[in-house]
């Protein structure tokens, strides 16, 4: 299989970062990298320039990554209260998703965007979740989730609890069989 070395500008996901000198089919070199002007041919006059722009995108990696990490210590503790419908028996009517997260932790002030939400699974239940905050490896804090019943799901929630416990408990086997 042809293959063609390119010189990329822009740090592409799965291919590499810039200043990478990458081997990518014909193709795709051809239809999305060098369209979008995300690679270029490694010529001694493009390497010059990639290894210049290299510098400065480093710089600012440095500086995001100093960011992130201390918005990590500043997540430590951080709990976060989502108030959703549900039936009564705590069932949400829609699942709480990352964007849900990251939306109320931007309403008390930090940076966080969906993508960088990791969630333990399907939150569809009235419970406490713990939802993970990672931007890169090493760079991660546990946030807690409580999703909450909203004032009319609870009335109904409550109400339910009440019936239930008023029901008589049904005989055991023992008091039947005798």
């Amino acid at each position: 299989m042809a293959t063609v070395k390119l010189l990329l500008k822009e740090s592409v996901k799965n291919v590499g970062r810039v200043g990478d000198l990458v081997e990518v089919s014909p193709g795709y070199a051809r239809n999305f990298l060098l369209p979008k002007d995300l690679a270029v041919h490694p010529t001694p006059n493009n390497v010059k320039k990639v290894e210049a722009r290299k510098q400065e995108i480093e710089r600012v990696e440095r500086e995001r990554r100093d960011q992130q990490e201390a918005l990590i210590k500043q997540l430590v503790g951080v709990e976060v209260t989502l108030e959703r419908r549900a039936n009564e028996q705590g069932h949400l009517f829609g699942s709480v998703s990352a964007t849900d997260i990251a939306k109320a932790l931007q309403a008390q002030g930090f940076n966080i965007e969906a993508a960088d939400v990791n969630l333990p699974g399907k939150l569809d239940r009235i419970d406490t979740y713990q939802a993970q905050i990672k931007f890169a490896e090493g760079l991660a804090a546990d946030v807690k989730v409580w999703v909450a019943p909203d004032a009319e799901s609870k009335a109904a929630i409550d109400a339910a609890r009440k019936a239930k416990a008023a029901e008589p408990a049904p005989p055991s086997n023992f008091e039947r069989s005798t």
